[in-house]
């Protein structure tokens, strides 16, 4: 793995006085291309902002942890501001609340919060939130904190806000609340202790596109390295505990967050931008169009930073699928190489794989023909009515197995929800559609994404009673 960031780091204290330069060097061996070292303390500020300048991996984030609030005066916040125009300076940071030892009295943390998070917003910073609640007797936490820095957020900041919670030790239902106001999440090697389940059930509530590593070093080094230094180069724990977490592979942990923090805190390689073939676990995916037939309120097509080129809503699992133009059938052949590499080869891009059935048809052929093993397409369904006749008989023999977005359990839904090209009467030619591909001898299954307002008990009878076929939901904000 290459690429990876480490975004909370404390490279300044002085646990890495004796071998810093082997520290980074480690790190760097073991794929980590960037760390974020967050300041403290008030001294640490120039400290941090000095290691920023020594090591090209490394930058600096400035702000005061909550044990330190009281270190805040008039005369440092503005000394803060000059600091943080400084390019290596990629956020304002560790601020937060900390109720655990409450060193700071809580008004005083609340107080320099407050203070800080607007230093951020005139800088257009983005922020690392520190939240630790206080210790109840079971050995959880109590939630004030994050209900409190919540609040505070939403009184300052107007969503979406760019920031990240880091070393989450809340719950499910926080997190969401986090994200909901636009926040990313990471945990660190408490994710990967043996009594960590209510955390690893917190963690799977976290879209993949919100998730940012972190190894919190010095501090709590993963299960296989505890009771010695964490470090960054144990980054490589973390994304294993995620990929089990979320049943991806290491490698898209390792692209996904990359991205995440790249486009979070500016650090870090830029990813690819207009992939034609992707892999995600062990499927190849196939990127045939930007276009479609339907406008969903849940896909980041309807995304208006989409239609004007901002945003980074055209990634799926970190892979950047917006292309500059359509793919020829050998660019798209050329790239996949050896298709017996993959589980499935999937023909599931940015947009209706269908409305290109001819190139669909000759890849779907040419790869058959070079061993591919098993051969999905992903599509709206409207492939009938686009091109005006049942399609169905052209896929059978390339295609074994047809996903199709059914999404809803009625056409007037179906026509607010996703918002097809061809109006009310698309609803039912999609459930013919998968008739058809039923009865050419296809595995089809029919998908409803599990957004809020969809009954998908009913639409599950759809599928599994009236059109006699499988079944799946998938999940809201987590594409791929």
């Amino acid at each position: 793995m290459t690429g990876l960031i480490d975004t909370h780091c404390h490279l300044h204290r002085e646990e890495f006085d004796a071998d810093r330069d082997a520290v980074v060097q480690r790190a760097g061996d073991g794929g980590v291309a960037a760390l974020l070292d967050p300041a403290t303390d008030w001294a640490s500020n120039a400290r941090v902002l000095e290691l920023s300048r020594q090591y090209p991996s490394v930058h600096a984030a400035l702000g005061l942890h909550p044990h330190h609030a009281e270190e805040l005066t008039e005369e440092r916040l503005r000394e803060l501001g000059r600091m943080a125009t400084d390019r290596k300076v990629a956020a304002i940071g560790e601020i937060g609340l900390d109720y655990y030892r409450e060193i700071s009295p809580r008004a005083a943390q609340q107080k320099t919060l407050r203070k800080l998070l607007r230093l951020a917003h005139e800088l257009g910073k983005p922020v690392i939130l520190h939240c630790r609640g206080a210790a109840m007797a079971v050995g959880a936490e109590d939630l004030q904190a994050h209900r409190d820095l919540l609040a505070i957020l939403r009184e300052m900041l107007r969503p979406p806000i760019r920031g990240l919670l880091h070393c989450f030790s809340g719950d499910a239902d926080t997190a969401r609340a986090a994200i909901d106001l636009g926040l990313h999440i990471s945990f660190a090697g408490n994710l990967t202790f043996p009594k960590a389940e209510p955390l690893r059930a917190a963690a799977k509530a976290v879209p993949t596109d919100r998730v940012v590593l972190e190894t919190d070093a010095p501090f709590l080094a993963p299960q296989g390295r505890r009771g010695k230094r964490n470090e960054p180069a144990y980054l490589d724990e973390l994304v294993k505990a995620w990929a089990t977490l979320k049943d991806l592979t290491a490698e898209d942990v390792a692209r996904v967050t990359t991205v995440n923090a790249h486009h979070l805190f500016g650090i870090g390689p830029a990813p690819q931008r207009g992939r034609v073939t992707y892999a995600i676990r062990r499927s190849l995916y196939l990127n045939l169009t930007n276009a479609c037939t339907d406008r969903c309120l849940f896909c980041s097509l309807s995304d208006e930073e989409f239609w004007k080129g901002e945003g980074t809503s055209p990634f799926v699992k970190g892979h950047h699928l917006r292309m500059a133009r359509d793919p020829s059938t050998e660019q798209i052949l050329a790239e996949v190489g050896d298709p017996s590499r993959y589980e499935e080869i999937v023909f599931c891009g940015y947009g209706e794989p269908v409305i290109r059935l001819a190139v669909l048809l000759e890849v779907g052929r040419r790869l058959r023909e070079k061993g591919a093993r098993r051969i999905r397409l992903n599509t709206n369904g409207h492939g009938n009515l686009i091109h005006r006749r049942s399609i169905a008989p052209e896929l059978k023999g390339i295609v074994d197995e047809v996903s199709v977005s059914l999404n809803t359990p009625t056409a007037q839904q179906y026509l607010e929800v996703c918002r097809p090209a061809y109006g009310l009467e698309t609803y039912d030619a999609i459930k013919q559609f998968i008739r058809e591909c039923r009865d050419a001898g296809m595995k089809v299954i029919a998908t409803v994404v599990a957004m809020p307002g969809i009954d998908v008990e009913q639409c599950r009878r759809v599928a599994e009673e009236e059109l006699k076929v499988g079944y799946r939901v998938r999940t809201y904000n987590d594409l791929g």
